[in-house]
């Protein structure tokens, strides 16, 4: 049985290989976009996908490979997004603000005045966010982090260019009241909630309407960031009900993005029954705790 499972790994180990391998190749042959910003990310992701694929994390490997492909076919990809990985939640607010400053920055031009340092800041935050979420090589965490304050200084000291913003971002207002919270800095009082049927991560019929209404406020507002927070009630174990919290959060977020939130940052939490809405006895059925929050900030 030993030398089956060892087979086995051994041939999931290549095929990834194999599919990373390949996607890389094809970054690294592709010409060079034309574009200096998108060149420079070609450039970079194919390195961040080496440096993977020489610690054999097979899957970083790919995602770096895809973004340099991206980037070769004129497709840049913007920074990556929270959704995609699983940030320790102490961590998130950093990375939120520098995020949101990232995009700023790019947005307002410096993709075409200064592309190699906009691609470089972009570049060092998807790898600050990689290595955050590994979470266990602190010097290569400050590494990324410091190279990517040290780009993002360069790009938010530089003149604007002439050239509109390729993608535009919406405008700032104040028709919402601020919350001020340690965790998340310039919360907006409008607070979403999806609620679940029992032992389910899939949105019940109506409750779509809230999630657009979710997304519209986030463009209206002009909001920044998007915080989703999966709940379960205290009908399952511990590990289930966690387990469960963060796939209804990772549904809400999918149904966010297909109804129209806008390109921003988006944050998913999860806790379980660690922060029921109504107090019950361990393995009560309890609806009005089967939710996913979604509250927007600056």
């Amino acid at each position: 049985m030993t030398l089956i499972k060892n087979v086995f790994l051994a041939g999931c180990t290549a095929g990834l290989l194999s599919a990373c391998s390949g996607t890389l190749i094809q970054a690294e042959r592709a010409a060079p976009a034309t574009d200096p910003f998108a060149a420079a990310l070609q450039t970079g992701y194919a390195t961040l996908a080496r440096e993977e694929l020489a610690e054999s994390d097979f899957g970083d490997a790919e995602t770096f490979a895809a973004r340099a492909l991206a980037a070769a076919s004129g497709k840049p990809p913007t920074p990556e997004n929270f959704d995609t990985r699983k940030i320790p939640a102490k961590k998130l607010p950093a990375l939120a603000e520098a995020r949101t400053k990232l995009l700023a920055a790019l947005d307002n031009g410096a993709r075409i005045s200064t592309p190699g340092q906009a691609a470089n800041a972009q570049l060092a935050f998807d790898c600050w966010m990689q290595e955050q979420e590994e979470n266990f090589q602190p010097s290569d965490i400050a590494a990324c982090h410091d190279r990517f304050t040290a780009a993002l200084r360069v790009i938010e000291s530089k003149p604007l260019a002439s050239a509109a913003p390729d993608r535009p971002r919406p405008k700032q207002t104040a028709t919402l009241a601020s919350l001020k919270t340690p965790m998340r800095p310039g919360l907006l009082a409008t607070r979403f909630v999806i609620y679940f049927d029992l032992d389910t991560a899939s949105l019940v019929p109506g409750s779509e309407s809230e999630v657009t209404r979710a997304a519209a406020a986030a463009r209206r507002s002009g909001a920044a960031m998007v915080w989703v927070t999966g709940h379960t009630d205290r009908s399952g174990s511990e590990r289930h009900n966690m387990t469960l919290s963060r796939a209804r959060a990772q549904e809400v977020v999918r149904a966010l993005r297909r109804l129209g939130l806008p390109e921003i940052g988006v944050a998913t939490q999860a806790y379980g029954e660690e922060k029921p809405l109504v107090q019950t006895k361990d393995g009560k059925v309890e609806a009005r705790n089967r939710r996913v929050e979604i509250e927007l900030s600056h």
